[in-house]
């Protein structure tokens, strides 16, 4: 039979737990907002502007978020996004080898990263035959999921989101940079594109159960009404 541990070990076990935990939470960034989400899912301020946020437990929105503020409660770290997820290579890099038109040439043996390909930017048209010319994007960014119910995903829903390749398409860098992280009722591609974007858009929430703001869902919805038949299913506001 297992001995119980005498008190003054147990004590020091909980004392070393409590202080690692308590150095990981102080190690963490703090968002735009001043503060941060912690492992267990409640929100802390740490600068004296923050304004309180719901724990991720509380089934409601962060609130009213203006366009400029959609990442105020938004912070990197909680969306680990370009995770190797074959070998040594990342989802960036996934998505950039199985979208180009040709067989993809690497930068060395382990075939890590791609040095040449062909792809289209959809957003745009253009062709470009440089890995380095290119940005893998967010058809919906973290940051916009996030500020909707996004926050209050668990880890493993919001690495998974991340690193979706239904929800990540290759883009020209100064596409990505004209983008930026806005949403489909602040930017659209070319007219060309717009109906499979506009899907894209519903497929992903609908995956993910994300709760769309309203601007979004009327864009959606304007655009699908402009598509063939097969593709008009709205998204309900």
């Amino acid at each position: 039979m297992r001995l119980a541990q005498p008190i003054s070990s147990l004590l020091f076990i909980c004392a070393v737990l409590a202080s690692a935990s308590t150095q990981a939470h102080y190690e963490k960034s703090s968002d735009r907002n001043g503060g941060h989400w912690d492992n267990s899912g409640y929100y802390h301020c740490h600068e004296p502007q923050c304004v309180e946020a719901p724990s991720r437990f509380q089934l409601r929105r962060l609130g009213s978020l203006s366009n400029r503020d959609e990442d105020l409660y938004y912070l990197q770290e909680d969306w680990p996004y370009w995770l190797e997820i074959a070998g040594c290579k990342t989802a960036r890099t996934v998505v950039l080898e199985n979208t180009s038109k040709v067989p993809v040439t690497w930068t060395n043996p382990r075939q890590c990263e791609i040095r040449e390909g062909l792809w289209v930017d959809e957003y745009t048209g253009e062709e470009f035959t440089r890995a380095g010319q290119m940005e893998v994007d967010h058809i919906i960014s973290p940051v916009y999921a996030n500020a909707s119910n996004g926050f209050q995903w668990d880890y493993n829903t919001r690495a998974q989101f991340a690193n979706d390749p239904y929800n990540l398409i290759p883009v020209a860098r100064e596409t990505h940079r004209k983008k930026r992280q806005r949403s489909i009722g602040r930017w659209q591609p070319r007219t060309e594109f717009q109906c499979e974007y506009a899907q894209s858009w519903r497929d992903i929430a609908e995956k993910y159960d994300l709760d769309l703001f309203g601007q979004d869902k009327s864009r959606i919805n304007k655009m699908l009404d402009s598509c063939d038949s097969d593709a008009t299913q709205s998204v309900e506001e």
